[in-house]
């Protein structure tokens, strides 16, 4: 899991011009684009200043999707899921909210459907 702190420590110049921030929160296009320009001429790095806790909160709650699709199919996201875990019931599915990352059971059949989430009462779309 990444930390907001660590970010912004790499934000610190020199590092935070060359995009260090970037490339530690999993956004390796836009790290090199900084590197290249110096945060886009000092006004991106800028602007990061702002952008950072929502960086860490997206790359942190990909990676956590990202393990639970491992976990699920025992191997790379994509493949075909084994069984369900124990704790969810045989029609159903868990989807992560993508504001707080709190997981959902929704039936396997709610594909589009709209959800509220249980913590933060996002609007979560469920996707195919």
């Amino acid at each position: 899991m990444r930390s907001v702190a660590v970010a912004y420590l790499l934000w610190i110049p020199p590092l935070g011009l060359f995009g260090i921030h970037r490339f530690y929160n999993g956004r390796i296009v836009s790290g090199i684009i900084w590197a290249l320009t110096a945060g886009l001429a000092g006004i991106g790095w800028l602007v990061d200043l702002f952008l950072i806790p929502g960086m860490v909160r997206t790359c942190n709650l990909e990676e956590r999707v990202y393990r639970h699709d491992v976990r699920l199919t025992g191997g790379m996201p994509g493949q075909v899921p084994v069984p369900a875990p124990p704790g969810v019931a045989d029609g159903f599915r868990s989807i992560y909210c993508t504001r707080c990352g709190s997981a959902m059971q929704v039936p396997q059949e709610a594909v589009g459907r709209q959800y509220q989430c249980p913590s933060c009462r996002t609007v979560v779309v469920v996707p195919s």
